[in-house]
């Protein structure tokens, strides 16, 4: 009994990641928690209801300053026990926008609630092929200049330190000049991101290997003829771009350029089935 005891795991983090991001911060909480699982938010796709652990935890991704389709679909139907402390942390380019207050605020409609919410500046920005910077982006990093999140590293022992003593930590978000704009834009911007994958193509140099099916979160590529070929139910995660051994996968017609993942991530972590 005593050795069961010893093995439980206290603390559970789900992540969604496609460059590999969310997955080392995850791990990084993880190493200062000790006792704790990580597992993929593409592997619960119908949520979850707590188990036995002290705390669970979201670490996720900002996509156009919200959560991506899956978390959010993942959040609402997240349903911990009352004891359970919750916390996220989102992980961005610049502003996280009102990501923990969404998630704040589908937990509270499963009679729960966001203990903690953290807005963290992520190591590395995989760049997306053939995206540009839109006129919204710039608007908003203009309006959000002396409120960008922090670097993670710098972050990560108050984390840490936080979620170990389950203290209530306000969910981080921006200003609200920009928590305004980038609210009407996510929904709008989630919605045309489910039929991004029309720009993705592959070229020849594709050698039939599977890898953009094994990690797809949402199991959106099928190969056909020994090609991918993609079911506009897409994340827009871009990991099947990013972890191409060959780079024969293009946006828009542009490869991918480095940094195209997390360095401490490997493609082994990313593989899904």
């Amino acid at each position: 009994t005593m050795r069961k005891k010893e093995e439980r795991m206290t603390t559970k983090i789900f992540y969604f990641t496609g460059s590999g991001n969310a997955l080392h911060i995850a791990r990084s909480i993880a190493s200062g928690l000790g006792s704790t699982e990580i597992v993929p938010i593409a592997r619960h796709l119908n949520g979850y209801s707590g188990g036995d652990e002290e705390r669970i935890g979201l670490v996720v991704p900002v996509y156009a300053w919200g959560p991506p389709r899956m978390v959010a679909d993942f959040a609402r139907q997240l349903e911990p026990r009352a004891e359970q402390y919750v916390f996220a942390v989102a992980t961005c380019g610049g502003t996280a926008g009102r990501t923990n207050v969404f998630l704040r605020r589908w937990l509270r409609e499963n009679g729960s609630d966001l203990d903690a919410g953290f807005a963290v500046r992520g190591e590395v920005f995989a760049a997306l092929p053939g995206m540009g910077e839109p006129l919204i982006m710039k608007l908003v990093q203009w309006l959000a200049r002396n409120d960008m999140a922090r670097d993670v590293k710098e972050r990560m022992p108050e984390i840490v330190e936080t979620v170990a003593a389950k203290r209530r930590h306000i969910p981080e978000t921006t200003n609200f000049s920009v928590d305004l704009i980038t609210s009407r834009v996510h929904g709008v911007a989630l919605r045309s991101f489910k039929t991004s994958d029309k720009n993705f193509s592959v070229g020849d140099a594709c050698t039939s290997c599977g890898i953009c099916v094994r990690v797809c979160p949402r199991e959106n590529v099928a190969l056909v003829d020994g090609k991918p070929v993609w079911h506009q139910n897409c994340e827009a995660c871009y990991a099947c771009l990013h972890w191409c051994p060959e780079e024969a996968i293009t946006c828009n017609g542009e490869p991918p350029t480095e940094p195209k993942h997390h360095p401490k991530v490997a493609l082994e972590d990313m593989l899904l089935r």
